[in-house]
């Protein structure tokens, strides 16, 4: 007995039964027309619990909320300042790219308003 092969004939996907080599010209240009016509999704904004340095003039240490609070912000040499987010408040010098990067890869973000010479 001969072995038959299962699944869609060759050169063809088994998800809409366009050939292959038809695939990426045809596809691409109807998917590009119903993304376009589709209406964005909004990203959430990231919220985050700002700290403030007692010691060092002007830092701030940014957590986002969906992280734990480091130990160190824990200490007498930090104080709560608030949460900043959609409608919290904003320390000069909060860059929300910087914030992401560096939340994703220390936990935290710290930063400083910056300063102007006189």
């Amino acid at each position: 007995m001969a072995s038959r092969r299962m699944g869609p004939p060759r050169g063809r996907r088994a998800d809409r039964g366009i050939p292959a080599s038809r695939e990426g010209r045809t596809g691409s240009r109807d998917q590009s027309a119903k993304l376009a016509a589709a209406p964005r999704a909004k990203t959430p904004t990231r919220s985050y619990v700002v700290f403030e340095s007692r010691f060092a003039q002007d830092l701030f240490c940014a957590v986002p909320t969906s992280l734990p609070i480091p130990g160190f912000l824990t200490d007498a040499g930090w104080q709560f300042r608030g949460t900043l987010g959609k409608r919290g408040f904003m320390p000069p010098g909060f860059r929300a790219a910087a914030a992401r990067k560096a939340a994703s890869r220390d936990g935290f973000y710290l930063f400083s308003p910056p300063h102007s010479e006189d």
